[in-house]
């Protein structure tokens, strides 16, 4: 048959080659590496911090961005006369509180009232000082209105009395104090009951809202006051009520906090890692063990982080709180390709030369790591793309730290497992370096328990290999056998059937978009701020402005009742409240005509002189004259542009508030007008349109590289069909489960989704491979198990479980152990990194040590990759006895006849590029 292994002869003997050369001059590696290193490193000095939530989650191609910039420019926000629906929203200055009565009762008592009034009285006097030395309280920086700052709206109506509550039965949404004035309560009352009548019988919470002038000349007194009423919030005492608080930038301090704080998770997860790679790489003999080794696998790994976040941050790439989870997957993908490396090493002849050792080794694991590697940074590189900058900056430090593990691996390890050969043959201690005697040459037990270990010259055989452990018999003498139990075969089918169905049933649950609150930390006041105001003070959705760009005669009866048929088709939207909470200049105008009683023939021909000089001046209508835009100035005689505001209904979902934005576009796209609809909020509503398609889009073309990659360096197409398929069911397995975990659909998830694709690969990959390149290791296998004779396929599946199931219970475990720490952080950034990373993980181990095995076994049998050429000498020298069992077996699992050139034949004893027994892809 054809076979597809052209590329992976040439990766075989180009690193053959290599790790001779290494092993010759490993000096220069390892200096140039560790220069190199601490060098790149330097530049994390130039680090910047990107903490702002909106430019992190926000598309760089924002239409949201886009008509906010028309918006602001056609309609300036004017903080001398103030409307909070007019503002900028989540970028304007200034302070928000909720107070909660104790009792967890009715906030709308004496008491609380008067303690709300005693907070309120702190805050207006929080004093700063600009830059002559002058004092500056919060009714010289506010946001005002008529002359004065905003007025809370529930005291107003008390007017700032607290004994007025027995007197005063507020209604839902407004209350009048007069026929001619109203006051809106609704939007300062959480959890609010009322009765038949409207009147409010309880309410839960209050909202206390400051607006500081939000100007560039008093941005940085303003974030003066803003950290003073934090202080004064904090250090705010009551027996009464507890209260929670925000200011504009209260976020962006949380995520700086919370990247500053995941230090300690590291140097935790370092230490686990740590003591997980010593034992791994411990034997039951001193010389043979690499203690040292497993450290400098850690290092290897560090010195990627280190290299990759000092590179970019030094060319300006900027650092957020997302890509703070990369040191974590990067000391696992390190980990991992450390015991690729070590255990080809032990695969090899110990008997051979340390330069031939080498050559052996790199000709197998850097190969293997070569893959694994290519995928991951392939993987990272499809996300760096993403036009979400989160996303973005997340791949492109993770993807660059790949690249540098790759290179520090084949290079500073390499160096370093040369100078470990050396003390190998040398017969030295893992440890103290001392010169040590052999285990049968020992003369006291504590020396043999603590000291000895190596070949002995007077027993040839007595330095046994390494290749076989416990676990690995346990695979081939018990677990595999039982696996291809017929009755076993088709639970394990029933049991993926169940698990794709719980996934596609998960698919469904899934819910898309970023909470403003998992961004702050668990328990944080931003955190429970963020929290209270969704669960109770989202029965009023976001004021949209609708700007009407188009020059119209105003006065036109016609053109009145098309405006009027559009905005009444914006207001029958199911996400909008009715046409009460419409702020319409024109539709007041009207009602302002008729209570002057202006007659038909004066409003058409006098329409804009009564507008002008009458209507925009009454203090009540005064903030309309920022929706119009005259012509030829305020006093114009032709309206340019005006605007509308609408207000959203309850939109207490991510669900709902993307479907609103996407009805009111769509609404003012299909008018007869230029117009533009637009609300602060759309920005961040933004990021919940973009991910699924992003998500998909990012898996399609991650698989179809997957696959591309997988048909070139893997030599069977068989085995890249496989591959693909395990990828497609990891990530379906993924979206689902997280769903029913409590995972969104977030710029968060998907950046782990992304990452999780490399990984489905390395899974996959080296059991299917291992399956059909042992066609000729089956000797070893009974073929007599339970009652039963194995057939040729299913001994070839216990095979590649025996050559497989222990690395990658070690692989999954250590990338497991490298985030298991993330588990305790109180971020949901964190957290979430660690649940995917933890499921693909847990996935990738039933794949390929259930349902691979099993399918394999049932469908594979015709598949064939060697050919029927007796393989070469054994490569593992065991003792006779053990020798006399399992010699054959073992030799023929870890050699693959590929028949590759005169040279290359020397080295026929090992692997090509993924038949990686013993070892998993990182």
């Amino acid at each position: 048959m054809t076979y597809f292994d052209c590329i992976d002869r040439l990766l075989v003997s180009f690193f053959y080659r290599y790790g001779k050369l290494i092993a010759r001059k490993p000096l220069p590696f390892l200096l140039v590496s560790l220069v190199a290193a601490i060098g790149l490193s330097i530049g994390v000095i130039y680090i910047q911090l990107e903490t702002d939530t909106v430019d992190l989650f926000t598309p760089d191609k924002s239409q949201a961005r886009d008509d906010g910039d028309i918006m602001y420019e056609k309609f300036p926000v004017h903080y001398n006369d103030y409307s909070p629906s007019r503002g900028k929203g989540i970028t304007d200055q200034g302070a928000n509180a909720i107070a909660i009565p104790k009792d967890g009762n009715n906030v709308l008592r004496e008491d609380v009232i008067s303690e709300i009034l005693r907070f309120n009285h702190g805050v207006l006097n929080i004093t700063v000082q600009n830059s002559s030395g002058i004092a500056n309280n919060y009714l010289s920086l506010c946001a005002m209105s008529h002359g004065a700052c905003l007025t809370q709206p529930v005291l107003q109506a008390y007017s700032y009395n607290a004994s007025r509550v027995k007197d005063i039965n507020l209604t839902h949404p407004f209350y009048h104090p007069s026929k001619t004035s109203a006051i809106f309560v609704a939007a300062s009352l959480g959890d609010v009951a009322v009765d038949e009548t409207s009147t409010i019988l309880t309410a839960g919470l209050f909202s206390l809202n400051y607006y500081l002038k939000s100007i560039p000349e008093l941005e940085t007194m303003n974030r003066e006051w803003e950290e003073e009423f934090l202080r004064y919030a904090r250090d705010f005492e009551s027996d009464v009520i507890s209260m929670s608080f925000i200011v504009s930038h209260s976020l962006t301090k949380e995520i700086t906090s919370l990247t500053i704080t995941i230090l300690p998770y590291l140097i935790v997860a370092i230490v686990l890692l740590s003591c997980f790679a010593v034992a791994s790489c411990m034997v039951a003999d001193w010389v043979l063990s690499k203690t040292s080794l497993a450290m400098l696998g850690l290092v290897s790994a560090s010195l990627a982080i280190g290299a990759s976040t000092g590179l970019l941050c030094f060319i300006g790439v900027p650092f957020n709180i997302v890509a703070a989870s990369m040191p974590f997957l990067i000391i696992g993908i390190g980990i991992d390709d450390m015991f690729i490396m070590i255990a080809a090493w032990r695969k090899t002849n110990p008997r051979d030369s340390v330069e031939e050792r080498m050559g052996h080794t790199y000709s197998e694991a850097a190969v293997s790591i070569t893959i694994t590697s290519i995928t991951d940074a392939l993987a990272f590189g499809i996300g760096a793309i993403s036009p979400l900058p989160a996303v973005r900056v997340f791949c492109l430090y993770t993807g660059v730290a790949v690249i540098f593990d790759y290179l520090f691996q084949i290079t500073f390890f390499g160096a370093c497992m040369v100078y470990s050969g050396r003390r190998e043959a040398a017969n030295r201690h893992c440890i103290t370096l001392v010169k040590v005697v052999p285990r049968q040459e020992a003369k006291s037990k504590f020396y043999k328990l603590f000291c000895a270990g190596g070949s002995s010259s007077k027993d040839p055989d007595s330095l046994k290999s390494s290749c076989e452990t416990a676990l690995m018999t346990f695979f081939r003498d018990h677990y595999g056998p039982v696996l291809m139990v017929p009755a076993v075969k088709v639970f394990a089918l029933l049991l993926f059937l169940a698990y794709i169905g719980s996934a596609v049933y998960g698919l469904f649950q899934v819910t898309e978009g970023l909470e403003m609150k998992t961004l702050a930390g668990d328990g944080s006041t931003t955190h429970n701020f963020f929290d209270y105001q969704t669960k109770y003070f989202s029965d009023y959705g976001p004021p949209v402005s609708v700007a009407i760009h188009d020059r119209l005669d105003y006065s036109d009866p016609s053109v009145q009742e098309t405006l009027e048929r559009v905005v009444s088709d914006l207001e029958s939207s199911e996400y909008i409240h009715s046409s009460n909470f419409t702020e319409f200049w024109l539709r007041d105008y009207f009602r302002f005509l008729d209570i002057l009683r202006i007659p038909e023939d004066r409003r058409a021909n006098e329409f804009m002189t009564i507008l002008v000089e009458q209507f925009l001046k009454v203090p009540s209508f005064s903030r309309y004259a920022e929706d119009i835009i005259f012509r030829d100035g305020p006093n114009g005689t032709e309206i340019e542009e005006s605007r509308f505001i609408i207000l959203g209904d309850s939109l207490k979902t991510t669900s709902q508030q993307m479907k609103m934005m996407a009805d009111v576009r769509e609404r003012a796209e299909k008018a007869d007008l230029n117009m533009t609809a637009f609300s602060p909020l759309f920005i961040i509503y933004e990021q919940f349109v973009v991910v699924l398609p992003l998500t998909l889009q990012n898996i399609l073309i991650a698989v179809g590289c997957m696959f591309v990659i997988a048909l070139l360096l893997i030599p069977h197409p068989f085995c890249a069909v496989m591959v693909t398929a395990c990828i497609v069911s990891i990530q379906i397995g993924i979206i689902g489960y997280m769903s029913l975990w409590d995972v969104r659909l977030d710029g968060i998830s998907m950046i782990n989704i992304i990452l999780c694709i490399g990984f489905s690969v390395d899974f996959s990959a080296h059991i299917t491979y291992a399956f059909l390149s042992s066609n000729q290791a089956l000797e070893t296998i009974d073929h007599q198990h339970h009652h039963r004779k194995l057939s040729v396929a299913e001994r070839k599946a216990v095979m590649a479980l025996y050559s497989l199931g222990m690395p990658i219970l070690q692989g999954a475990l250590s990338t497991i152990l490298a985030n298991v720490v993330l588990v305790f952080s109180p971020s949901y950034i964190f957290r979430t990194f660690f649940k995917i990373m933890f499921m693909v993980m847990v996935l990738g181990m039933v794949h390929s040590l259930i349902f691979l095995p099993v399918l394999l076994s049932t469908f594979g049998g015709c598949f064939k990759m060697t050919s029927s050429t007796p393989a070469s000498p054994p490569v593992c020298k065991m003792s006779k006895k053990a020798d006399s069992v399992n010699q054959e077996g073992i030799q023929q699992v870890y050699s693959i006849s590929t028949h590759v050139t005169r040279e290359e034949s020397s080295m026929s004893k090992f692997t090509s590029t993924t038949d990686i027994a013993m070892v998993m892809g990182n």
